[in-house]
């Protein structure tokens, strides 16, 4: 089930398009309670006041019955009423947050090449780590990921996913903290697991998160330019265009798992820019944000323990064919749940499934923005359906504080965070 997203309507121009949404079968309940009352019904029990004289009756003549008037079922109640709480402001080009798991503080990584850190609240003046002179930094390009290891809290260990300078090659490299200061990284790299080149400055990808599983998934841009001109997004041999998966712990050895007669690396191909993935704490569900071409913005959700796929780049963007335009074969391609069009943004920026305490009417709903029109959408999913889908825009930031929503970050209770490019961090509160 996919739904697709255009201007025109209540909610800020929200139109949903679907084979089987909630909305769909509240007017299936609407009409099935018109036809209903229109075909009638007979009330045998009633007839009138008074007990029968003795003898012989005619059968009773019902009485009037009133139609009963229609009633659809209740419409989808969305999310609960929600604000922005400014965390931050003054960063330099902010585009993730995130702490290592059951750890209070907040680390935020800046493009320029720093990682900052959050104590008790407070933004430490000293960086958690600082590669500026290793990152070629502009656009698309610069410190761009950063995942802490499962087993944080013991082992230290982190992973960044940067551009190189000069080349501009995305490094995929193992960091760990210092023994001295919990607050402070040690300055060079200890493992590195990926070197890839990049033919163009753009669709870098950027994300790393590990997952369920314990394995690091790495999010891969097709390389660049426009409309795929190397074909990445199709080519199982290629680290483009594809979601990586790796076993920090095994590397180069791939896990078991990954696509196969691919490169050993590759989980899953068919995609142009993963710029946000996430993995819903609860259930494990991937939902994965990939930057569209030229008409749509797209959502893509897989069940946990479905395994690896294709989700159509280049073939389709969207829920439309791409190349060739028509008549697409989209055998076994994963289509997005959801897709949105350059009338909503032009660029989708991936965030999260709610599951902290702070809010609990908020749980399962999956937020997410659009880096352009700083527009924001709460979605819910569950088993291959949309079950309800509603722009907040309007309620959760009506003094449009927010600038280029460049990511969402998510610390170890569950709250989620929104990032501008602005140099602001603002957290999801209720109202």
């Amino acid at each position: 089930m996919q739904v697709a997203l255009s201007a025109g309507t209540r909610k800020e121009g929200e139109v949903i398009r679907a084979r089987r949404w909630s909305w769909t079968r509240a007017l299936g309940a609407l009409l099935i309670v018109a036809c209903a009352a229109a075909c009638g019904s007979s009330d045998d029990d009633s007839t009138g006041g008074g007990e029968p004289e003795p003898g012989p009756t005619a059968a009773p003549t019902p009485g009037p019955t009133a139609t009963p008037e229609p009633t659809a079922s209740p419409a989808p109640a969305g999310p609960p009423a929600l604000r922005l709480s400014e965390v931050a402001a003054d960063l330099s080009s902010p585009l993730y947050a995130v702490s290592p798991p059951g750890d209070p503080r907040l680390f935020v990584v800046e493009q320029t090449g720093t990682i900052r850190v959050f104590v008790d609240g407070e933004l430490r003046a000293e960086p958690f780590l600082d590669v500026t002179p290793l990152v070629r930094f502009g656009g698309e390009r610069g410190l761009l990921g950063l995942a802490f290891h499962p087993s944080y809290a013991t082992n230290g260990r982190f992973v960044i996913n940067y551009t190189a300078d000069p080349d501009g090659e995305t490094v995929v490299a193992e960091y760990v903290v210092s023994e001295d200061d919990p607050n402070r990284a040690k300055p060079d790299e200890v493992a590195r697991f990926l070197t890839i080149e990049q033919p163009f400055g753009n669709h870098n990808g950027g994300m790393v998160e590990f997952g369920p599983d314990g394995l690091l998934y790495v999010g891969m841009g097709d390389g660049g330019a426009a409309a795929d001109p190397l074909g990445a997004g199709q080519d199982p041999q290629s680290k483009l265009g594809a979601m990586l998966r790796i076993d920090v712990d095994t590397h180069p050895v791939p896990p078991d798992g990954n696509l196969e007669g691919a490169d050993p690396d590759v989980w899953a191909i068919g995609l142009r820019n993963p710029w946000r993935f996430s993995f819903d704490r609860a259930t494990g569900d991937l939902y994965i944000a990939d930057v569209g071409q030229d008409l749509f913005e797209e959502v893509h959700v897989q069940a946990a323990g479905s395994g690896a796929g294709n989700y159509g780049w280049n073939v389709m963007e969207g829920l439309h064919c791409f190349d060739p335009p028509e008549d697409c074969d989209t055998t076994g391609l994963l289509l997005p749940a959801v897709e949105y069009g350059r009338d909503l943004g032009c660029s989708v920026t991936g965030g999260y499934v709610y599951r902290g305490d702070a809010i609990p009417d908020l749980r399962g709903w999956y937020l997410y923005g659009d880096f352009c029109s700083n527009r924001v959408w709460a979605m819910r999913w569950e088993a291959g359906e949309v079950l309800e889908h509603h722009e907040i825009t309007a309620e959760i930031d009506p003094d449009g504080v927010l600038g280029g929503i460049s990511s969402f970050g998510q610390d170890a209770d569950g709250e989620i965070y929104v990032l501008s490019l602005n140099g602001a961090i603002h957290r999801i509160d209720a109202d």
